[in-house]
């Protein structure tokens, strides 16, 4: 296995670790000004979703995505190589 094949995964996790605390952020200090919901994610994005839900769903789409990644690029398992 090649050391380039072995930080795929790490690399992936740091990725979304790196992308999950902005997105709490955001959501936690540019949407609520005054114990309100107004703004940042609290904005409708389209047919009355607000644009966190819609970041939700982003996030776990990106999860998919990383998983798919390591699956296709990641190190092949010790069965599988025999």
């Amino acid at each position: 296995m090649s050391r380039a094949r072995r930080w795929i995964g790490p690399a992936l996790f740091a990725g979304y670790t790196a992308a999950y605390p902005v997105f709490v952020s955001v959501a936690a200090f540019g949407t609520f000004r005054g114990g309100v919901a107004e703004g940042g994610l609290a904005r409708e994005a389209f047919g009355g979703v607000a644009w966190g839900v819609v970041a939700g769903f982003g996030l776990i789409g990106g999860a998919f995505v990383i998983a798919a990644a390591y699956a296709i690029l990641g190190p092949a398992s010790e069965e599988t190589t025999r």
